[in-house]
């Protein structure tokens, strides 16, 4: 890709390959250069081409309630440990409440204690689950950074071979032409 400068922005932009048709004439920002005129979607409350010069407000409970939609709670199965979370939480609600139902409490009473059951399943399976995913995403972090050590140092292993065999040719070279 070679590096074009079109007179707006900082200059640095680039163009897509040549051998690409699907991207024949597209230029592509390097996204680094700062909010200018040129660039008015990188300002605070920029939307479709209107630009507010204003900071964003702290968004609210209810601004944050308004912000979702009725297609978020058909993929909510698709979140990580939710799903985990979910059966836990149906699971412990059906025991706890079945068993109160079962040693005689009121049909209220074993159901708060199974909503709460689930409440507090669903809650505790979900927090389990994020805490695994996060040790296993440090655990990953830490392989691949002991990889990179490894790998830096092979290569200077290699490196280090390479050298002492052409001291070694340069050194057979020169019996050699001393002969």
């Amino acid at each position: 890709m070679a590096a074009e400068s079109q007179g707006k922005g900082d200059g640095r932009e680039l163009s897509a390959p040549s051998d690409s048709p699907a991207s024949a004439g597209k230029t592509y920002d390097s996204f680094n250069y700062l909010a200018t005129s040129e660039n008015i979607s990188s300002l605070p409350g920029a939307h479709q081409g209107k630009v507010s010069k204003q900071q964003p407000t702290n968004a609210g409970l209810f601004d944050a309630l308004r912000s979702i939609q009725l297609g978020d709670f058909g993929e909510v199965h698709k979140k990580p440990c939710t799903r985990e979370g979910f059966l836990t939480g149906i699971a412990a609600g059906f025991g706890i409440g079945g068993i109160r139902a079962i040693l005689g409490a009121p049909i209220f009473t074993a159901c708060s204690w199974a909503v709460g059951a689930f409440v507090f399943g669903s809650f505790a399976m979900h927090e389990y689950c994020q805490q695994k995913r996060r040790m296993e995403k440090a655990g990953i972090q830490r392989i691949n950074a002991a990889l990179d050590e490894k790998k830096v140092e092979l290569e200077r292993k290699r490196e280090e071979i390479r050298k002492a065999r052409r001291k070694a040719k340069e050194e057979a070279n020169r019996q050699k032409a001393g002969r």
